[in-house]
């Protein structure tokens, strides 16, 4: 299904912003026992935010948010509660994924970035039943009920015209799968948008969430920037990341890209080199065209036409070559200022010696099958 364990990961980050969102919002308005539930589910949602026992501490969460809710009914928040119920829904898929992708607490120490990690079809889903079912309601709803749930004056005939065809299209893509991601993105799109009204209802963030657990990363295969072209079918040399092998953050942010290439084509896979190895001397440093003085330190992206990249240049190239939702974080930091985005690289590059420790070798620690992208 082209999930990762980094994406995965921060969906698991962003549900347990949802369930804090949920308790702090209703806190105010509890008392007793709906207190006491509200203010167990936020030690709960940090421990899901980390992925420590998280497929464990899901179905407490929903135990403890749906309770808590439940009691704090003199709320002025209105029912149905669609914030606690999306939340749950999220809470219940996570429950069914398995436990320490890349990214999580219980993944920390392993030497496999991957570990074999794969969230399961049947989850992906479940949350496109879900979410028919809710779409499928609601224009059910907004063309033959006679409540609208925002306010009218948001609700011009063209707009809710609009939307009960994009929830009809989102339930005709549940039945035919070519139709899916262009029903996904179009679905997606419109909550966003409904999300941010004025009067979008409590709930909307999470059911805009919710879209997240049904997508299917594999949809957007990895491909280079497109500035930047296709490489040739066989090219005489791979694009290739040279890194800083005494830093032990870029020994990290080499295990999270090994971690994340599974949306990425053979063609545009990268492999790696350490910056003060023969390889980068021979390829890199013997050029006419290049001044190793002047190039950081960190890392250094060459592509497989020559082309060097670094800097935010360089990470933003391989978020996109990494497919999936990275392709999302690509297409956004390619449409944002260069100066912006490499002062923010610079401020992190200038800090990363004191956030890990120096690692003993210049080539992470790998199984066999990733230690063959390396070169010396």
């Amino acid at each position: 299904m082209g999930w990762t364990g980094v994406q995965y990961s921060a969906l698991r980050v962003a549900a347990a912003l949802c369930v804090l969102a949920a308790c702090l919002r209703r806190l105010p308005f509890s008392e007793g026992l709906a207190t006491l539930l509200l203010l167990l589910s936020i030690p709960l949602a940090a421990l899901l935010l980390i992925g420590w026992r998280d497929r464990q501490i899901a179905p407490l969460l929903i135990g403890t948010l749906v309770g808590g809710a439940g009691l704090a009914a003199d709320s002025p928040l209105p029912l149905p509660e669609r914030d606690v119920l999306f939340t749950s829904v999220m809470l219940a898929l996570h429950a069914m994924t398995p436990a320490a992708p890349f990214g999580s607490f219980e993944a920390r120490d392993r030497v496999d970035p991957r570990g074999g990690w794969e969230r399961p079809a049947r989850v992906v889903g479940l949350a496109w039943l879900v979410l028919a079912l809710t779409h499928s309601l609601r224009a059910y709803s907004l063309a033959f009920g006679n409540e609208v749930r925002l306010e009218d004056t948001l609700w011009p005939s063209g707009l809710a015209f609009l939307v009960v065809a994009l929830d009809v299209f989102f339930l005709a893509a549940t039945g035919l799968r070519p139709l899916r991601a262009a029903a996904w993105i179009a679905a997606f799109t419109m909550e966003a948008a409904l999300a941010v009204l004025p009067s979008a209802p409590v709930g909307s963030s999470a059911f805009l969430l919710l879209h997240l657990f049904a997508a299917e990363p594999a949809w957007w295969p990895g491909r280079p920037l497109a500035r930047y072209g296709r490489p040739a079918t066989s090219p005489d040399e791979p694009a290739r990341l040279y890194y800083d092998g005494d830093c032990g953050f870029c020994h990290r942010a080499v295990r999270i890209v090994l971690s994340e290439d599974a949306n990425t084509p053979a063609a545009f896979a990268l492999r790696f080199a350490p910056l003060a190895g023969p390889t980068f001397e021979r390829q890199v440093a013997t050029r006419s065209d290049v001044r190793t003085e002047a190039l950081p330190d960190s890392i250094v992206l060459v592509l497989e036409d020559g082309r060097l990249l670094t800097r935010s240049a360089a990470a933003v190239e391989i978020a996109s070559r990494l497919g999936g939702l990275w392709r999302a974080v690509a297409l956004i930091g390619d449409a944002l200022p260069s100066r912006l985005l490499d002062a923010v690289y610079d401020a992190i590059a200038r800090v990363r010696s004191k956030l890990f420790a120096q690692p003993k070798d210049a080539c992470p620690i790998l199984p066999p099958e990733l230690r063959q992208r390396f070169d010396p």
